[in-house]
């Protein structure tokens, strides 16, 4: 098993016990306690996790938002998954925005393997756009401030630049949910994840099955404003009812089956 998505699945024991020792996790993920607590010390020298006497247990996040470094470690299967799917729906010739997020970066990551080409790709987060540098597409990075917790492009000058375009699809990401829509931690994020679903003809939300365990501070698109949600395949069948019964098209990414190797 990978280092980096070891630690996603001891991420989601330790979010699923609230608190665990560093031999259940040794148990559960088929490594040694040694391995254990190193990764558990990485983990919490990034702030995802709290080490206690003989395990470890997650910090309250319900309302603060964790770094994009951090949160690209935290359910690395599921982000591919999501966004290996969300690829079916692009294709050559479309031009696409995608917002800041780590969902959106693995959905950057898989543009950049397959080659998807030829592409237009609006973003504006700083991380997607190394990633797409040199691959050949068509890349509008927006401008304005950048927030240093999530390597995004926000303000009045990304707003005035998203409204210039329009895209065929736009794929954002949330941090949070409620029965009145999907939400983000920053008020100035909310907003330009709003333009960019107003100014493109098909929208997307892209998002882990856990972001549906928790609300957030602001919301940023009500349902009657998406098209389509790609979630994962532990969404909670209540949540599930709550999208189908709001009119929206959710579309579940399924597990990949491991290699026999």
């Amino acid at each position: 098993m990978l280092e980096e998505t070891r630690r996603a699945k001891l991420i989601d024991l330790i979010k699923e016990k609230g608190e665990i020792t560093v031999n259940e996790l040794s148990q559960a993920l088929g490594v040694t306690g040694t391995t254990i607590r190193k990764d558990l010390s990485d983990l919490e020298n990034l702030g995802v996790v709290v080490r206690t006497h003989g395990g470890a247990l997650l910090p309250s996040h319900t309302k603060v938002e964790w770094s994009f470094i951090q949160k690209s470690q935290q359910h690395v299967e599921e982000k591919h998954a999501i966004a290996k799917k969300a690829l079916e729906f692009v294709k050559p010739g479309d031009s696409i925005i995608l917002d800041s997020g780590t969902t959106t970066l693995a959905m950057a990551r898989e543009i950049k393997r397959i080659k998807l080409l030829p592409l237009t790709i609006v973003t504006s987060n700083f991380f997607i756009a190394t990633e797409l540098v040199g691959t050949g597409i068509d890349l509008i990075v927006l401008g304005g401030i950048v927030r240093e917790n999530s390597f995004s492009l926000i303000g009045a000058f990304a707003e005035e630049n998203i409204k210039k375009i329009y895209a065929d699809k736009a794929f954002v990401g949330a941090t949070g949910f409620s029965k009145d829509g999907f939400m983000t931690p920053n008020i100035n994020e909310a907003k330009i994840k709003s333009l960019m679903i107003s100014q493109s003809s098909e929208s997307f939300v892209i998002v882990d099955s856990s972001k549906f365990e928790r609300p957030s501070f602001a919301i940023y698109a009500t349902f009657d404003q998406i098209d389509h949600v790609i979630t994962d395949w532990k969404i909670p069948n209540e949540d599930k009812s709550i999208l189908v019964n709001a009119g929206l098209d959710l579309i579940v990414a399924q597990k990949e089956e491991e290699n026999d190797s």
